[in-house]
């Protein structure tokens, strides 16, 4: 009985140390993950398109959820590098430099497995995008790796945050 109540009890813990698909907890996870990511760290940072603003916020929501529920990453350019500084629920306002992202969770979970690219996603309507575009157009191998690791981050997403 005491093996099956440790057990249970560890299952619990696992359980509970998931985050929900786009929480706060999420969001720091994927900041994490971006920092990982060199095709963000180092191209972005390399980028005269990107570096042209000093920190550039992304806002994700998913739409199935509500727009209430928004994560923020904040990207700050440090010495030719594209760093994630916050990854956590947003707290400031969009700005014109920066970028808002939201799907549907079935689409967001698609694309993070790379089952589409990015350019399908937009052109289906799958993901909506506001931002300044050329930024993005010009940086399309970042913002495809940046959709890839969306599934990264271990989660939840039978439940909204």
């Amino acid at each position: 009985m005491m093996k099956y109540s440790l057990l249970l009890l560890s299952i619990s813990s696992i359980a509970l140390a998931t985050p929900i698909f786009m929480s706060g907890d999420y969001a720091k996870a994927l900041c994490e993950e971006w920092n990982k990511t060199s095709q963000l760290v180092d191209q972005l940072g390399k980028s005269e398109s990107w570096i042209a603003v000093p920190e550039r916020k992304i806002f994700i929501y998913r739409e199935d959820c509500g727009d209430k529920n928004q994560i923020q990453l904040a990207i700050k350019n440090e010495e030719g590098k594209a760093i994630c500084a916050y990854g956590g629920p947003a707290k400031d306002k969009r700005g014109k430099d920066d970028f808002l992202m939201y799907a549907e969770t079935k689409r967001w979970l698609e694309m993070g497995r790379k089952e589409y690219g990015s350019m399908k996603a937009m052109m289906l309507g799958r993901l909506k995008f506001e931002g300044p575009k050329g930024v993005a157009m010009k940086n399309m191998g970042p913002f495809e790796a940046f959709l890839d690791m969306i599934d990264n981050p271990p989660h939840d997403a039978s439940k909204c945050p």
